[in-house]
């Protein structure tokens, strides 16, 4: 049974002008620990934009399926946007955004995720067991 859908559509230039701007800063905000190792591997600017515009639109996706956006103790780092060996998308809950999702009974997490040069769309449907 669907619990909540959520769609987040992200322009990547917006994305580029607060990377330039903060950098470091702004990845320590947005990105959890397994991504911040996926990020490092990105060889340039180009892929690091699209990799934390990609994420972004994701987390705001999953934020809408719980209907909390980024309050009420959900944090865009808690929600990690991972690739399995074949390039899926998937999400890695932690912290008290796990806990939150839990007691909403949002469980098996869909994501759908797609890219243009100029900006990233993500889809994400969470289940009820």
């Amino acid at each position: 049974m669907i619990k909540g859908i959520g769609i987040d559509t992200v322009e990547r230039e917006r994305v580029s002008r607060i990377f330039t701007k903060y950098g470091e800063k702004f990845e320590n905000k947005i990105l959890g620990h397994n991504e911040k190792k996926e990020f490092n591997l990105k060889k340039n600017n180009r892929q690091k934009i699209r990799y934390l515009s990609n994420s972004f639109a994701v987390k705001e996706a999953f934020s809408k399926v719980i209907g909390l956006g980024f309050s009420n103790g959900v944090s865009p780092k808690e929600i990690e946007v991972l690739r399995d060996p074949k390039g899926k998308p998937y999400i890695k809950l932690n912290g008290k955004t796990k806990d939150i999702a839990k007691n909403l009974q949002v469980h098996n997490i869909s994501v759908s995720l797609t890219d243009t040069y100029a900006q990233s769309t993500a889809f994400v449907i969470g289940e009820k067991l």
